[in-house]
């Protein structure tokens, strides 16, 4: 394992702030996550699991413990009964795995394409976009128990997947290891968005996986900011769900209102909140801003800290709930979180 000193959080996670980090180590192996975890217990420090950080806000204090960074690699494509079980190591970079898997042709990961983060983290915050979840193919989870361990596979039915929900968003105890999903060799495209649905109205049919997956970058690419060169974790919010009874006085109160229903009521875009109800687009406080693209985005500027992209965050969060009584909730997390 490669092991490193005093590392600062603000270079390993994407919104790039946060203080030091006491130990940081480069976790190529399940040999290396073991062997990392007896260093942390013989140096009597806590330990703490990180992919490309893409969905953290790190705390300014830092951490003084043990980091695990996921660099496990590797993809290993299984044909079986017309479709093809898709083995990928935690520390693949998510969006590369797209791409391994649109060039094979294979259907089910494609409008996932240009998400941020590893492999192995896709499962923790069940990712979606576009009408598609990880959940939808995601088969296993190989995970390392450190309370017994032992390694376990836990399957699709026991990850109590959700809304950029699971388990292993809550039980730190599970080390992901590896992920397998069942990709399609035949399928249909997914194209019910109307973003989608108006860049193939605009620049031609999309058939292919690949197509649809690069149709996806470059829409992404027009909603959120360059990692290289802004702070950001993406969208930081969640689409809030709330009954029919809400949604219905909210719609005759905010017209064009868009709301999408489900199981527990009707999910609503809370960009449109943020941008036509509340006119945040662009909207900027100290060294923190929403996107103006896309104002479901926090853009950490140069100088920014943890501690103003908190309090601006709650700012937001308390603006939409004094206007329609709705609470949002985070999509990202604060890291580390406890063990």
């Amino acid at each position: 394992m490669i092991l490193r000193e005093h590392v600062p959080l603000s270079s390993l996670t994407t919104l790039k702030v946060g203080g030091l980090v006491r130990y940081v180590v480069e976790c190529a192996s399940e040999s290396d996550v073991r062997e990392a975890l007896t260093f942390a217990h013989a140096q009597n420090l806590p330990w703490s699991v990180l992919g490309e950080g893409s969905n953290v806000l790190a705390r300014d204090e830092g951490y003084a413990g043990v980091l695990l960074l996921m660099r496990m690699q590797g993809c290993v494509f299984e044909e079986t009964d017309g479709s093809v079980l898709v083995t990928a190591g935690a520390g693949v970079p998510w969006d590369e795995f797209v791409t391994l898997c649109v060039e094979r042709g294979l259907w089910g990961v494609e409008n996932l394409a240009g998400i941020p983060g590893t492999t192995g983290a896709s499962p923790v915050q069940n990712i979606g976009a576009y009408g598609t979840e990880a959940c939808d193919s995601l088969v296993e989870v190989r995970v390392l128990n450190t309370k017994t361990g032992e390694v376990e596979h836990i399957a699709n039915k026991d990850c109590a997947f959700g809304y950029r929900e699971s388990r292993f968003k809550h039980d730190k105890t599970l080390i992901i290891l590896s992920v397998v999903f069942r990709l399609q060799i035949e399928g249909s495209p997914s194209l019910g968005y109307k973003d989608l649905a108006a860049y193939e109205a605009m620049n031609g049919a999309l058939t292919t996986p690949k197509a649809i997956a690069g149709a996806v970058r470059s829409i992404r690419a027009q909603k959120f900011p360059d990692l290289a060169t802004h702070g950001t974790a993406g969208s930081f919010f969640k689409n809030p769900t709330i009954s029919k009874e809400k949604y219905t006085e909210l719609a005759e109160k905010f017209e064009g209102l868009p709301g999408f229903a489900n199981d527990t009521g009707v999910k609503i875009p809370l960009a449109f909140v943020l941008d036509r109800v509340l006119n945040l687009r662009g909207y900027t406080e100290g060294n923190v801003s929403l996107f103006e693209r896309q104002p479901l985005v926090l853009v950490a500027h140069t100088g920014a800290t943890a501690h103003e992209v908190d309090v601006f965050a709650k700012s937001i969060a308390e603006r939409v709930h004094d206007v329609t009584t709705i609470s949002v909730e985070r999509e990202v997390q604060p890291f580390p979180s406890k063990i």
